[in-house]
């Protein structure tokens, strides 16, 4: 059986999605972000923070939501109908921050505006539906493009799937660049025990910033995949891959030894992190709508007036 429960913990609205296997848990008003997924009562994701904690920090776990951009930005800009169109100073305090300052990650990571619209259960499956209306005047003085967002996790037998819905409401065309950033928990003393799988063919060159070159290279030229799978025991990543590999059901199969990763066809790039580092103990495989930087270089998807995007990716425990 399948069973949803909404409660408050500590303040939160937090949504479960179980069965006698698999728990997955939602802060609704923290990003509506799924900071919980276990099997058989073993963890899978990294979330060491209470939600009081997380909501006030500039730390990021559990499985963040990135948009209108995911990753960085190369400056404090957008182009919009091929216009620079620069951040107002006023609203840039709205903006997370990567190590060079530059904008990473979009604006919604922790925002407290989703809303539950939909909870269901039955025999096999059961569903959350949350929205989220993108129409507040400084998001829009950052990103001019009023929309509507839905995120659907539904979960049946070992696999939480995840649907986002995007629906443009604004009068110009608008850019399809978000992702997600699900941090996979590891026993970081025993990388040696992990292999990633990889199923893409190039690696996305990047300059000392992390912002795409426009190179791409074969990935075996950066690291040694063996079958598109690595070793993590000397191996640390922070790159992008494209020309992905899907197979006959249009699926991409990113794994983490036994975890899968499943993107759709909507998601043509991943983001692999994995830094060799003691007190990050983690590894992200990152479902990505479009590379780094693209809404600058005009290589988004563009969303016409009421015009639907949806993409799934699924986690396979």
């Amino acid at each position: 059986m399948h069973f949803f429960q909404k409660y408050i913990e500590d303040g939160f609205e937090i949504i479960e999605l179980s069965n006698d296997a698999v728990c997955s848990k939602i802060v609704v008003n923290i990003g509506n972000s799924l900071y919980s997924l276990s099997h058989d009562n073993s963890e899978k994701l990294y979330f060491p923070y209470t939600f009081d904690t997380y909501k006030s920090n500039a730390k990021l776990a559990g499985n963040p939501f990135l948009h209108p951009w995911a990753n960085r930005l190369e400056d404090d800009y957008i182009l919009v109908e091929n216009q620079t169109h620069t951040f107002p100073k006023e609203a840039q305090y709205l903006i997370y921050r990567d190590g060079n300052n530059l904008p990473m990650h979009g604006l919604l990571l922790k925002t407290d505006r989703w809303k539950t619209i939909d909870l269901y259960e039955e025999g096999n499956v059961c569903y959350h539906v949350a929205e989220l209306i993108f129409d507040d005047e400084e998001w829009l003085s950052l990103f001019p493009f009023k929309h509507r967002i839905q995120m659907k996790h539904q979960l049946k037998n070992n696999e939480l799937t995840i649907e986002t819905i995007i629906i443009n409401h604004d009068e110009k065309s608008m850019p399809i660049s978000f992702g997600y950033h699900p941090y996979f928990l590891i026993d970081s003393q025993k990388r040696e025990q992990y292999t990633v799988t990889v199923p893409a063919n190039n690696l996305i060159e990047t300059n000392d910033k992390m912002i795409p070159t426009g190179n791409i290279l074969p990935k075996e030229n950066s690291f040694d995949f063996r079958n598109h799978h690595v070793n993590l025991q000397n191996v640390s990543l922070d790159n992008g891959f494209q020309d992905l590999i899907f197979d006959s059901s249009n699926q991409a199969v990113f794994s983490l030894n036994d975890l899968q990763v499943i993107f759709d066809q909507h998601y043509l790039f991943a983001q692999i992190y994995a830094p060799h580092n003691a007190e990050k103990p983690y590894v992200c495989i990152e479902p990505m709508t479009a590379t780094t930087n693209a809404i600058n270089k005009n290589q988004c998807r563009l969303l016409n007036t009421n015009e639907k995007f949806s993409a799934v990716f699924s986690i396979v425990l």
